[in-house]
């Protein structure tokens, strides 16, 4: 029965993935939509060119994209601010990658836009980003996790990405660079 079960949940798992491809084919947006997590700050998959129009038209003015690889240029993402910070499927950004991130998020926000953090899914990589931003504002781990958690219930950082965003607390905490430009400073 256990195998059964578990076979089960492969099968579905696999149709859930085919019909996010062709749902990102024709819509140009992921099934997954994005999340607000506060007025300024949203989280997700990665949309693709025709998706783009459809952040615009939400107030998006950044993005970050934390995949290793982008499904298109920089160049297409005109009309953007954008910041790629390239990090391999389930495993963390570096730390250096989540002060830049979270110091190009606080400048978009604070200029009057809106940012969209994704990775592939948004379910490790962009909400580590999106609590990165959150740290550097001055919320604790737990408060930021709780709050991308509540929007977007699903997300899923592994243990490594936990681990790196608690090592950022710490050094924003050592560091008292929480919203300033913690980027000049050095780990």
């Amino acid at each position: 029965m256990r195998r059964i079960k578990s076979i089960w949940l492969i099968v579905v798992i696999f149709f859930q993935k085919l019909w996010d491809q062709a749902y990102r084919l024709i819509a140009g947006i992921p099934t997954l939509k994005h999340s607000q997590i506060t007025p300024n700050l949203f989280l997700g998959g990665q949309y693709n060119l025709r998706g783009l129009s459809k952040l615009k038209s939400i107030g998006i003015t950044g993005i970050i994209n934390m995949r290793i690889h982008s499904i298109y240029t920089e160049a297409q993402y005109e009309g953007f601010h954008y910041l790629h910070l390239p990090t391999a499927d389930n495993t963390p950004p570096t730390l250096q990658d989540l002060l830049k991130g979270a110091a190009f998020a606080h400048q978009e926000i604070s200029n009057g836009g809106k940012i969209y953090i994704h990775c592939r899914q948004g379910l490790g990589r962009g909400p580590s980003m999106a609590i990165a931003y959150l740290l550097k504002m001055g919320a604790t781990y737990n408060d930021a996790l709780a709050l991308v958690k509540k929007v977007r219930t699903f997300i899923n950082p592994r243990p490594a990405q936990v681990q790196r965003l608690k090592e950022l607390e710490a050094w924003l905490k050592e560091n008292d660079a929480t919203v300033k430009n913690v980027t000049s400073k050095p780990l």
